[in-house]
């Protein structure tokens, strides 16, 4: 008699998922897991993602604008017309523009002067520089007087905008004008004696403006 092959029961059921699910965590259990690693995660990525964040900021900051600073120092008439000129063509391409005026610049924004409380040394300082712009000369041709004279009215005829005008229109297209305060104080300039909207301001004012300029002057 040929016997069948005897089956352990227990041997049978060996195979199939359920040695797997056994390990399974409950529902709640498991979501609770996957905050805790969720957390860990966002806090290695921020402890990692910060200080080049930090670093990429600092390097933006001092990374140039589309800017231009320009210091005026000279009060020949030709040397500001020219300052002003650059100003103006650079708001047209929709840059910024600040102006830096210092010293003997400082004629450039002046509208009216007087003497009332300065000292002896700065009424002579008032009496030998310019009042106002409509005073200054030029570098080279002076002549007497004349050549001030002479080069507006030939500026009239060729239909060129005046230094006052050039300036006006800085302004209103939103050029940032500055006054030394050091050099104001110096020469007994007051700020009743310079043109509406001039800022007052040091020399780390114009560092701040040339520290993000593309391009400076110096005229």
């Amino acid at each position: 008699m040929i016997q069948q092959p005897h089956h352990n029961a227990d041997s049978a059921n060996v195979s199939g998922p359920t040695s797997a699910t056994a390990h399974h965590l409950p529902g709640d259990q498991h979501t609770a897991l996957a905050a805790l690693v969720d957390a860990a995660v966002q806090r290695q990525l921020h402890a990692t993602l910060a200080p080049l964040h930090a670093a990429v900021t600092a390097l933006e900051q001092r990374l140039p604008r589309n800017k231009v600073a320009i210091v005026v120092f000279s009060d020949d008439m030709d040397k500001v017309l020219a300052g002003f000129v650059i100003a103006n063509g650079a708001l047209a391409m929709d840059m910024e523009v600040s102006l830096y005026f210092t010293f003997w610049g400082l004629s450039a924004i002046r509208e009216a002067t007087h003497s009332d409380g300065k000292a002896f040394k700065q009424r002579l300082l008032n009496l030998f520089t310019p009042a106002n712009s409509a005073a200054m000369g030029l570098s080279k041709l002076q002549m007497l007087g004349m050549g001030p004279a002479m080069m507006r009215s030939l500026m009239r005829e060729k239909n060129i905008a005046s230094l006052e005008e050039l300036r006006e229109m800085a302004r209103e297209m939103g050029a940032r004008f500055i006054s030394c305060t050091m050099a104001m104080e110096l020469m007994g300039i007051q700020r009743e004696e310079l043109i509406p909207g001039v800022e007052l301001g040091g020399v780390a004012t114009f560092l701040e403006e040339a520290l993000h300029a593309r391009t400076t002057l110096f005229l």
